[in-house]
């Protein structure tokens, strides 16, 4: 079988087994797997990345019309199209604290015993109390090191005894380096990415409670996402609850109807 390289430029052989997990995982019909592979095998080469396995697989649902599964299947690219500014992963990681019964404040100013610091997301719940760091990457392969963990460490011990905080925690929309990650649990930092920990991550929590972001929505093009976005508008249920907010940005009636269209699939999952 042809090698892959993926994003961190590391490579493998091609494991089929990889994308039928991937395609299963976003809820795509089992009548579709066999072909879904078939297309990406009709068009491997040695050492073809995976985001262009990736796009084949999105050229397929194109091919074959199929909006609803090119929605669920572009997940963690829509993840990486709330940049190119932290704020909107900010807020997405809010809403996610929330659907799991969690207060937040976002962006919030804390004096802690030496310095003061600009907290991503202080969460609360019953006893909990916690500081959340967001680490926000918009390029595949790129992951959150050691220097993360130890700066989450240190802005969580000088503010935690002004402020009662009971841990510190680290989010981030990609993979965390195996250093980054021992660190983090030895020093009680909990970390919660793409993939990890497995069963509560990143990924498993959106699916969990349906919180899509708007940027999955592919009749709407990236400036009209970034306006929603810049309205905290960023989660495809919003559409779904409330579509005259599409009112609220410069886009056809057509269009408009296709865009609710396409976020009522996704809502009805």
């Amino acid at each position: 079988m042809p090698t892959v390289v993926k994003a961190d430029g590391t490579s493998e052989p091609f494991d089929e087994g990889k994308i039928l997990a991937s395609v299963k995982r976003a809820g795509i019909s089992s009548n579709l797997h066999g072909e879904i592979i078939a297309h990406i095998k009709k068009n491997l080469y040695e050492n073809i990345p995976t985001s262009e396995i990736y796009k084949h697989i999105e050229e397929y649902f194109s091919a074959v019309s199929d909006q609803y599964a090119k929605t669920k299947y572009s997940l963690k690219r829509a993840i990486m199209e709330l940049g190119p500014t932290g704020f909107p992963f900010e807020a997405y990681v809010s809403e996610i604290l929330k659907a799991k019964g969690f207060q937040t404040e976002v962006g919030t100013h804390l004096f802690g015993k030496c310095v003061s610091h600009e907290v991503d997301i202080v969460a609360t719940k019953d006893r909990e109390k916690i500081m959340i760091e967001c680490k926000f990457h918009n390029r595949p392969g790129t992951k959150s090191d050691l220097h993360v963990s130890l700066y989450t460490k240190a802005r969580f011990e000088d503010l935690k005894p002004k402020h009662n905080l009971t841990h510190g925690m680290l989010v981030t929309n990609t993979k965390i380096t195996q250093d980054g990650l021992s660190y983090a649990n030895c020093e009680g930092i909990k970390v919660l990415s793409w993939s990890y920990p497995e069963g509560e991550s990143l990924r498993d929590l959106i699916e969990k409670h349906k919180l899509y972001p708007i940027t999955q929505l592919s009749f709407l093009s990236f400036s009209e996402k970034q306006e929603l976005l810049n309205q905290n508008i960023i989660l495809i249920k919003q559409i779904c609850s409330n579509p005259n907010i599409l009112s609220t940005i410069t886009i056809p009636k057509n269009k408009r109807e296709e865009v609710i269209k396409q976020a009522s699939l996704v809502c009805n999952i």
